[in-house]
């Protein structure tokens, strides 16, 4: 106890700013240490307990942030960081625990962890090993309608701060927990808000008629290796850049009537690039969780069903391909805060590896039924949190040893297999987005080196400036698992329809940002490679004589050329696009290239924007009126509005957050703003996202949200989206809309894969092969996209049109291998269709993407086929 507490008050008295807090301090160290262990042990007896997971009632996160600091003050077990702040401005925080002598001296063991997970940074592994303690990541509530684990949070850090049992010393003697109240805060305050609403309504628990995160929603634990959101970006810097869990255990609810929780093992397929130290510690850890759920009498708990470990973009599985040993529970939820009642025949196992409720290996003792509560969910949770702290804490060192392992033979396999390193060679025609891929992979901890001379490799000379990523490093997992392509294993139910992947099949990085990526199958002489601290994104120039320049022109084949054509747009600048006319008088323009004249103001412009954007614009010393204009056609500014249904779409979430990052304005527009008509007055391009025709129509039942929220579109709206339309206005249909319009609008256009049997046809998440047609003087669609392309396929769509539809095809899925990464079964069936349509709609038009664009914010590579679409 001496020991502790002359650690605890050296590192308190670090903290103190001014005189008068120090002398106190340093009078506090001449006082007796019987009367401080009684002051300490008070002090930390003191902490309240936290508010209970009681029956309807919820917690504010301004509640769970104010007992965090409660703790921390009261308790030198405790220290609160707060990580940065989330989407809506809320702190995100994290708990560090473990004894006093640990958190006295928490750097120290930092450092250590640090060098465990890469091995090249200890010349002693077998001191840094002895020394180190386990790191272990809980984290709560990323899907904010999955309630209980916060209260679980505050739960288990009143028991750590304050217990004096031996499971709970050995607990703080021997781990480090970092303990993450929720990781989308936003959401506890969205939820909470809107549950107190519900109480005593029909809808009570149901019916939220916003995201509960800005942009996400549930797909909050979809971003682990994209990093669109702020939350994910904070947590991921503490995964791989500061502290180097060597677990972590993810917390959710699932639906109600099955098991009540899953813990792993996962189920079948497993993803070839994990470690079988991964896999085969997620099993021991997982039976170590269930032996102690039925220690506590613990009924109901299902093991290697459902949730499948192939996909990275978890919360557990991206941190798995970094040799953290990652697993996620999921308990059986309630509405929110209000119990539920389930008699024993309405509980059914409906599932993969669950198809009868009644005893098996993986299901050994059956919940009866009953009642069931949020105070049940947080002991079933908590028994986990705490055995997988028990379990870190007996095997620590076997634990330590493993992960540095992992490390050293990911690096020494990254020398020996092929391939030994990708390269991303300089000159990419979009130079922003190739840099936005290798800073994704950077920041997710992957080494990145640039070549400062030119490197040559296998025969190759990749000029200087490329990125390289070697394969031998600890990351290599994740680094393949990004940069190949997956073949996924196709699975089929016993009556042979296709067995549906946890999430997706394939997600293969440079097929989806449109990146050149190299693989090196042999090896090369690695010199002239600089390591990369930080990933910037080059900045835009003016290539040129900017003096004699009467206009500036854009090639237009780069994302970032939106921004910075916004932003002329929001100065008011004229800009116009180069046609193909054989008697275009520009010198030094290529056709098809955005034109403006240079004056004032599009001077500003550009000084403010280029420097973030890697636009490349060219000072061309040619007047911008006369001949310039006569061979030009005007590209005005989009008045655009977006669709948002109460009935909630992720995918509108997603595309808001695309057209944010990249500058374009636009209107949200609801039901009723929809049904309003004269749209034609307010937008010119209306955006619907993929949300399925049912939805589209008719929204929330009654009784099922607040009246204010209840139904869709119905036929006023769609005859003021038809009145749009034929006035003249553009319709974007994104993925699922798509059968909204064909159907609704009478396009004359089939999907030719709607109603197909799983057995028959099924791409469930995957990346496939398209051909763009050329652009034309009517249809500027396809501008500045290689003819050569792939596209997300998610159960997407594929098109013929029909005899008389006057509609142009922009791209087509491929006539043979279509098929890059993941799984489509029948892909015959989509060989050579549409895949991309502009239908001529009377005056108007409608745009059909039969694949999703913006797809989580990820396919950068099709980006450009969206934004065109917007200012058709």
């Amino acid at each position: 106890m001496a020991a502790r507490l002359g650690s605890r008050y050296r590192v308190r008295l670090t903290m103190l700013r001014t005189p008068g807090e120090r002398s106190t301090m340093q009078r506090l160290r001449l006082l007796p240490l019987a009367f401080l262990v009684s002051t300490l042990t008070a002090k930390a007896a003191d902490l309240p307990a936290p508010p209970p997971p009681a029956d309807f009632t919820l917690v504010k996160w301004g509640a769970v942030v104010d007992y965090f600091h409660k703790a921390d003050a009261a308790s030198d077990r405790v220290v609160v960081r707060e990580l940065g702040k989330t989407t809506e401005g809320r702190p995100y925080l994290a708990a560090f625990v473990s004894s006093a002598e640990t958190i006295a001296d928490l750097d120290r063991f930092k450092s250590l962890q640090r060098q465990i997970a890469d091995p090249s940074l200890t010349s002693d592994p077998s001191k840094t090993l002895a020394e180190s303690k386990a790191v272990v990541l809980i984290t709560c509530s990323i899907h904010s309608s999955e309630t209980a684990s916060t209260f679980m949070a505050m739960k288990l850090l009143h028991e750590l701060a304050t217990g004096d049992d031996a499971e709970t010393k050995e607990i703080l003697d021997k781990t480090i927990l970092i303990l993450v109240p929720s990781a989308n805060p936003d959401g506890v305050d969205i939820v909470a808000d809107w549950y107190e609403r519900t109480k005593g309504k029909p809808w009570e628990g149901d019916g939220l008629p916003w995201l509960y995160h800005k942009y996400a929603g549930h797909d909050t634990n979809r971003d682990w290796f994209m990093l669109n959101l702020k939350e994910t970006q904070l947590l991921t810097k503490l995964l791989y850049k500061e502290w180097f869990p060597t677990l972590a255990y993810d917390v959710h609810q699932m639906g109600s009537r099955g098991a009540r929780l899953f813990v792993p093992p996962f189920y079948d397929p497993i993803n070839p690039n994990l470690d079988s130290r991964i896999t085969q510690s997620i099993a021991i850890v997982g039976a170590h969780m269930a032996a102690d759920l039925a220690a506590n009498g613990k009924k109901g708990v299902l093991t290697h069903a459902m949730y499948d470990n192939w996909w990275n973009g978890g919360n557990r599985t991206t941190p798995q391909r970094h040799n953290i040993v990652a697993v996620l529970t999921e308990a059986a939820s309630v509405k929110l805060a209000s119990p539920i009642f389930l008699e024993k025949d309405q509980l059914r196992a409906a599932t993969r590896g669950f198809t009868d409720y009644r005893p098996a290996v993986n299901f050994a003792d059956p919940w009866p039924g009953g009642w069931w509560r949020l105070a049940d969910i947080e002991q079933y949770e908590r028994i986990c949190a705490r055995s997988i702290l028990t379990f870190a804490a007996r095997y620590k060192d076997r634990l330590q040893s493993d992960y540095r392992k992992m490390g050293v033979d990911a690096i020494q396999k990254g020398q020996t297999d092929p391939p030994f390193a990708w390269v991303v060679p300089a000159g990419s025609p979009d130079p922003g987005t190739a840099a936005e891929m290798v800073r994704i992979l950077h920041d997710t901890g992957v080494k990145v080196h640039q070549a400062k001379t030119p490197l040559l490799a296998g025969g190759v000379t990749y000029p200087a400036g490329s990125w390289v990523m070697l394969a031998a490093q600890p990351y290599r997992p994740h680094l393949k698992d990004m940069m190949e392509r997956q073949e996924y294993p196709p699975r089929f139910s016993a009556t042979g329809e296709a067995e549906a992947p946890y999430d997706v099949a394939g997600w293969t990085l440079p097929l989806q940002m449109g990146v050149r990526a190299v693989p090196l199958g042999v090896k090369f002489e690695v010199k002239g490679l600089i390591p990369v601290e930080e990933v910037a994104k080059p900045a835009g120039a003016i290539v040129g004589d900017r003096g004699k320049a009467g206009m500036y022109a854009i090639d237009d084949r780069a994302n970032d050329d939106f921004l910075v054509v916004n932003a002329l747009h929001a100065a008011g600048v004229e800009v116009r696009r180069a046609t193909t006319d054989a008697e275009w008088p520009g010198r030094g323009i290529e056709p098809r290239s955005l034109i403006f004249a240079r004056d004032e103001a599009a001077d500003k412009v550009l000084d403010s924007v280029l420097p973030k954007a890697s636009t490349r614009v060219r000072a061309i010393g040619v007047s911008f009126e006369g001949d310039i204009k006569k061979h030009s056609s005007p590209v005005p500014p989009r008045k655009l509005g977006l669709y948002q249904p109460w009935d909630t779409s992720m995918d509108e979430g997603w595309t808001r957050l695309v057209l944010e990052k990249f500058h374009f304005p636009y209107v949200t527009l609801h039901n009723s703003e929809i049904r309003a008509g004269n749209l034609d007055e307010r937008i010119d391009t209306l955006i619907l996202p993929s949300i399925d025709a049912k939805t589209l129509r008719e929204g929330y039942a009654p009784d099922a949200t607040e009246p204010a929220y209840v139904g869709g579109l119905g036929r006023e709206g769609l005859d003021a989206i038809r009145r749009f339309v034929q006035d003249g206005g553009t319709l974007v249909c994104l993925e699922d809309s798509c059968t909204y319009a064909i159907e609704d609008l009478g396009l004359g256009v089939t999907n030719v894969v709607k109603g197909l049997k799983t057995s028959e046809f099924y791409g469930p998440g995957s990346i496939v092969r398209v051909r763009h047609s050329p652009p034309t003087t009517d249809n500027s669609l396809t501008v500045g996209v290689p003819g050569d392309g792939s596209v997300y396929f998610d159960r997407s769509m594929a098109f013929e049109v029909g005899t008389g539809t006057q509609a142009a095809i922009l791209s087509r899925y491929a006539t043979t291998d279509v098929l890059q990464s993941g799984w489509l079964l029948g892909g015959a069936r989509i060989q050579g269709k549409a895949a991309l349509v502009d239908v001529s709609f009377e005056q108007g038009h409608v745009i059909l993407f039969g694949f999703p664009p913006q797809h989580r914010g990820q396919p950068h590579g099709t980006f450009r086929l969206l934004f065109n679409a917007l200012r058709r």
